[in-house]
């Protein structure tokens, strides 16, 4: 991130799917600025630019997503998530002592289960917990 007059630059690293998993893109796209204060604490962003519908009605293709860096999550939050150590997917994660469901907020999508063993073996990942939507008009 880059220090400007009201807040920090952040790049925007690429497009997350909101649909099946695919190769996640590391390319940077363009730039969003956030507040310099949301770093506080050692705190990491990312963003990401949603593709697909997977995700509406709450986040719509083409829609920025800011992501804060992390590793764990809250059962419902909406996540970046890693799948197969180089896919990356956008979904709500909801959580089971065995299991974990990635779930579409668009209903028309099924959600996609993963048991205990595939967590670890394939692995998934979270990678960051949505913060902010931006959208253009």
């Amino acid at each position: 991130a880059t220090k400007i007059l009201n807040g920090v630059k952040m790049p925007i690293l690429g497009r997350i799917p909101a649909g099946i998993p695919f190769e996640a893109i590391q390319e940077i796209i363009d730039y969003e600025e956030i507040p310099e204060e949301w770093l506080t604490g050692g705190r990491e962003y990312f963003g990401l630019k949603v593709e697909g519908d997977s995700m509406n009605p709450k986040y719509a293709d083409c829609d920025v997503v800011i992501f804060e860096k992390a590793n764990d999550c809250e059962n419902g939050q909406d996540c970046c998530v890693m799948v197969n150590s180089d896919d990356a997917t956008f979904k709500k994660v909801i959580k089971f002592t065995d299991s974990i469901i990635l779930q579409p907020l668009n209903n028309i999508y099924p959600p996609i289960a993963y048991t205990k063993e595939q967590i670890e073996k394939l692995p998934i990942k979270i990678l960051g917990i949505a913060k902010e939507i931006r959208r253009k008009v």
